[in-house]
């Protein structure tokens, strides 16, 4: 496997690490890549020896820590989701509306909601994406220092 292929494979595992977390895995690849100790057949263990040295740092947890950590979870994308489908009812409220005025709305209303409603949609998305990102390092923290 080539030495890009194999970055490449590496960012894709490591997708949740935040932009200093990345740089540092980016210095890390170059230091080890310039020692040729790197065995790029391997994406995976080394995704997972870097999480344990330098992402994760022996922290001890306990299952307590992962029961609230799933519920959290939980209600976290319950929310999101309710927020992703309120944004997608009221865009299609006003479509309706727009296309059957059996209320009366002005023009200016109804862009009005559809604008906020398409922005509530794309922030849900958006959070979810960066929500899913933290539970899934957490997650992995758990695994990799369980007691």
């Amino acid at each position: 496997m080539s030495k890009n292929e194999f970055i490449k494979r590496v960012n894709k595992q490591l997708w949740f690490l935040d932009a200093k977390e990345k740089n540092a895995l980016n210095k890390y690849i170059d230091s080890v890549d310039q020692n040729k100790s790197i065995d790029t057949n391997k994406p995976i263990r080394f995704s997972n020896e870097y999480l344990k040295k330098f992402i994760f740092n022996h922290k001890k947890k306990s299952t307590s820590h992962v029961f609230v950590l799933l519920i959290c979870m939980v209600l976290a994308y319950a929310f999101l989701l309710g927020l992703f489908i309120l944004g997608l009812v009221a865009s299609l409220a006003i479509v309706h509306a727009y296309i059957n005025p059996n209320i009366d709305l002005s023009v200016f209303v109804m862009l009005t909601v559809l604008i906020v409603a398409i922005i509530i949609m794309i922030a849900s998305l958006y959070a979810i994406k960066h929500t899913t990102a933290l539970f899934t390092k957490k997650l992995l923290e758990y695994k990799f220092n369980k007691r």
